[in-house]
């Protein structure tokens, strides 16, 4: 896949959060293959589009009985049943883009298909009123044309890069001691550049997040000591689940204020609660698509939270460089490290331009 970097210019003075502090500001291009977004049915008037995990999608197709004996069943029977109202439309294809580009599995063509279809199909009889959008006819074309197929087609640099960090020497796996954490956030900058990997990348954002004591994010990376036992097919596609929300919500909004489509909101429905917190640092803010041969480029702009993302980062003034004035504090690590990401020199310029 190819991805490029888009160097921004200095976020507007009042790009802050709800505490006063600056949102780091970004873009950057993906590449999909073909047809990996197309088919969503548009559907009217003014309403929500909510998208179901893997995990959610099963739900839907367990029996009373299978989910009173599971209290994480229960609970998300609970919010899907919530869900069942005439202006909420539900839609399958985060799961069925997951399921569809899994190199792992075994199953023949047909065997996939007959398994979402049938997965489909329970969602529709689950739902009364929330309509489900995704036609059978669109998911055996989707499946015929992208089995095994990367939706982004820098898959292969993603896993690379999240299996060298697990690998690597400093054992991300497990809290690193606070004096060396922007020394292994340098090194996990420098892998990613080296794999062609936008520096604002969310699989590089959270990776980064982990290192900095982010519980949620340690929860969906989960890294582990022994490589063989990390599962980084299972990481990515958590990663990307953000990415490719992202991409549909403003998709939607787009075409909305166009007068395209009734879609106004999108929602993401997982019981990962880690997963949840994470995606909530993530906002994005304009979309542009292209396509260039086989493949759409999308870009995105966005911003990050990177305050709330970098849970245990210092904000504080770096040691004095002259002991006789306050004013020759070096940067923060906090800023030290956004400008790391963001091409900058730290403590220079404005500083809601290296972070948000």
């Amino acid at each position: 896949m190819k991805m490029e970097e888009r160097r921004q210019g200095a976020a507007a003075p009042n790009d802050v959060d709800r505490g006063g502090r600056p949102i780091a500001s970004w873009g950057f291009r993906m590449t999909y293959a073909p047809g990996s977004w197309q088919g969503v049915v548009r559907t009217k008037p003014d309403l929500t589009m909510h998208f179901l995990d893997i995990c959610a999608l099963d739900v839907t197709k367990r029996t009373k009985a299978q989910i009173a004996a599971d209290p994480r069943k229960a609970a998300m029977a609970v919010r899907l049943e919530a869900l069942d109202i005439p202006t909420n439309r539900i839609s399958c294809l985060l799961a069925l883009m997951e399921k569809t580009s899994d190199t792992r599995s075994t199953r023949t063509d047909e065997d996939l298909k007959a398994q979402i279809i049938g997965d489909i199909q329970h969602a529709r009889s689950f739902f009364d009123h929330a309509e489900v959008v995704e036609r059978d006819e669109y998911v055996e074309d989707y499946i015929t044309q992208l089995r095994r197929i990367a939706v982004e087609l820098g898959r292969p640099a993603y896993l690379a890069f999240l299996r060298a960090a697990n690998d690597a020497d400093f054992g991300i796996h497990q809290p690193i001691p606070k004096a060396k954490r922007f020394e292994v956030a340098s090194t996990l900058v420098e892998m990613a550049h080296d794999l062609e990997i936008s520096r604002q990348h969310p699989v590089l954002a959270v990776t980064l997040a982990c290192l900095y004591g982010n519980a949620s994010a340690r929860g969906v990376l989960k890294f582990r000591p022994d490589p063989a036992a990390f599962d980084a097919e299972n990481a990515l596609a958590d990663v990307m689940a953000i990415r490719r929300l992202m991409d549909r919500k403003l998709e939607f909004e787009r075409d909305y204020h166009l007068g395209l489509t009734s879609i106004r909101h999108t929602a993401y429905v997982t019981d990962d609660g880690g997963l949840a917190q994470v995606m909530s640092s993530f906002h994005g803010t304009a979309l542009s698509t292209r396509y260039a041969g086989d493949h759409q480029e999308v870009l995105v702009r966005g911003k990050v939270d990177f305050a709330d993302l970098l849970t245990e980062i210092s904000h504080e003034p770096g040691p004095l460089t002259d002991l006789s004035g306050s004013t020759s504090a070096g940067p923060s690590d906090y800023d030290r490290l956004c400008a790391l990401i963001f091409w900058q020199q730290p403590g220079g310029g404005d500083p809601a331009s290296a972070t948000v």
